[in-house]
């Protein structure tokens, strides 16, 4: 099989824009110097876009390299789709990985009839998100990218890298090579330290899902179900760079039909659907017979959507939203919106839900955030984690301080830098000194010098506030002996306190520690707390 310079070329670019996405994702690692080119991939998404405007209610300006590359889009049609996507050079990648025979499922008409279906869930997800529901990033190519590749693949390539060069260094000989390849890895790939995420095993299932479907036709994520795709599609449709045939050399051998792998031919070989087009070129590979080529035209703005190539050609492949999937899509959305709202216990959930530094009031936060999990991956002690079910299911993958894992470094600000969207406000470093994220309180039933009469002071030792907010006052406590011990009793100044979690993180009470941080303004029965005397 011949394969065109456009062809390889395609493929070589992919390769190059992956590998460059790939570097990225490496360069999040500590110390981050320059966050600027990490906020521009999400910003992309004109799917993340509308869908985020709308649940702010104003149009946020930071997606304007989304209206560049629609702009671009109605010139080349889905090209982003073919060549720079990252979920999409992914799917490609592990193409092979599936068997081919096996993906004669969902071909021909019946899957060309599925390609409305991504509609659907466009419009699901802006009526979900007009009614205050941003679950657009759960889905989102480029966000999933993001989140999937920072916070459940490379901790993924981190450990392994480590488990595979320790095990080496035991072995005569090959120590002696293991250990330089590892020293440069530790130097410019993997993180200070082995860094885990909070439910990334469901992260990583909704990327595997989005890959492994591709069992049943090629790249069946982006053909029927990418919302992002479905946005490119209604301007592709237009673009003037497009795919003919000429009909006198074409022998309708059915070879290009066969290897489309967005099924964008009709079964013809000469119809093509533009909107579902990425020029990929395997058409152009399959021919033998120079029958098909790319041009750019205008001619298709004044004859209609598509333009035949002799007036017997069939009807173009279909990829529409049909009337049922229309309504069916507004239902969805009428039982989305309360679903997504619905919390079993919404004040208890919340109590321990410390958002990051900048963090807008929850509802708006919520709207803002685009699940991409950059926050996460950039915070230099691991504490920024995704949420699960504590927040609703509308805070799914939205991140939140875990100060046992990791503490808010007083000098740090990256995670409200890298914030595509401004659900996180920028935040300066002299600020953070007084910006109150949460208030700790202490458990005097765990407490050390509580509960045992023994001295310990690494709460306050910790404390970087400079004045400290936890505070010593040598008083005398009865064990449970009955023994009584003059010891430094640890309090808590509330006003002062701004919740960075350094001192629940460093706490040496095994388990849950003595002292845990809330949320600003929460209190409860179980803990005692105190703002001095």
């Amino acid at each position: 099989m011949r394969r065109p310079l456009w062809s390889t070329l395609r493929r070589l670019l992919q390769v190059l824009f992956w590998c460059a996405f790939i570097v990225l994702i490496f360069s999040l690692r500590f110390p981050v110097e320059s966050t600027a080119q990490f906020t521009f991939i999400p910003r992309m998404s004109a799917y993340l876009g509308i869908t985020a405007s709308l649940s702010a209610g104003k149009v946020l300006a930071v997606f304007l390299p989304a209206l560049i590359l629609l702009a671009l889009t109605l010139l080349l049609g889905r090209f982003f789709c073919g060549y720079i996507c990252p979920m999409g050079n992914t799917i490609d990648g592990t193409d092979p990985l599936f068997r081919r025979k096996k993906r004669t499922i969902v071909t021909g008409e019946k899957g060309r009839s599925m390609k409305g279906i991504k509609y659907a869930v466009l419009l699901v997800s802006v009526l979900c998100a007009a009614g205050g529901i941003q679950f657009a990033g759960l889905i989102d190519p480029l966000s999933v990218a993001m989140r999937s590749y920072g916070t459940a693949l490379y901790p993924y390539t981190d450990s392994l890298a480590r488990t595979v060069f320790g095990g080496l260094y035991h072995v005569p000989g090959i120590s002696s090579i293991s250990e330089p390849a590892f020293e440069f890895l530790k130097e410019h790939v993997l993180d200070l330290k082995g860094v885990t995420f909070r439910g990334h095993h469901w992260i990583f299932l909704i990327f595997f899902i989005m890959i492994g479907v591709s069992f049943f036709a090629r790249r069946f994520w982006c053909r029927y179900l990418c919302p992002f795709g479905a946005v490119q599609g209604l301007l592709a449709g237009a673009a003037l760079f497009r795919r003919s045939v000429d009909a006198e050399k074409c022998v309708n051998c059915g070879a290009c039909v066969r290897n489309c792998r967005m099924n964008a031919i009709g079964d013809d070989g000469i119809v093509t659907a533009e909107s579902e087009c990425i020029k990929c070129f395997e058409c152009l590979s399959s021919c033998d017979y120079n029958a098909i080529s790319f041009s750019f035209t205008v001619s298709h703005l004044f004859s209609g959507r598509y333009k035949p190539a002799t007036p017997k050609s069939p009807a173009p492949p279909r990829g529409t939203l049909t009337r049922r999937g229309f309504m069916t899509s507004i239902l969805g959305a009428a039982i989305l919106v309360p679903l997504f709202r619905l919390k079993a216990d919404a004040k208890g959930a919340s109590t321990y839900l410390i958002r990051p530094p900048g963090a807008l009031p929850e509802e708006d936060f919520t709207g803002y955030c685009i699940r991409c999990g950059e926050c996460m991956k950039v915070c230099p002690t691991n504490g920024l984690h995704p949420v699960l079910t504590e927040a609703g299911l509308e805070g799914i993958f939205t991140p939140r301080l875990i100060p046992r894992i990791g503490w808010c470094e007083k000098n740090c600000n990256l995670c409200s830098s890298i914030c595509p969207t401004g659900a996180l406000k920028q935040v300066a470093i002299p600020d953070k000194e007084t910006l109150i994220i949460g208030t700790a309180h202490i458990d005097r039933s765990l407490c050390i010098p509580w509960a045992r009469g023994e001295e310990c002071i690494v709460c306050e030792e910790m404390c970087p506030t400079a004045t400290k907010s936890i505070i010593l006052r040598e008083e005398t406590v009865v064990t449970a002996k009955g023994e009584r011990n003059r010891v430094k009793l640890p309090y808590i100044l509330e006003d002062i306190c701004i919740g960075c979690g350094i001192c629940e993180n460093k706490c040496p009470v095994p388990g849950n520690a003595a002292i845990r941080v809330r949320a600003p303004g929460r209190s409860g029965n179980s803990m005692e707390s105190s703002n001095g005397y």
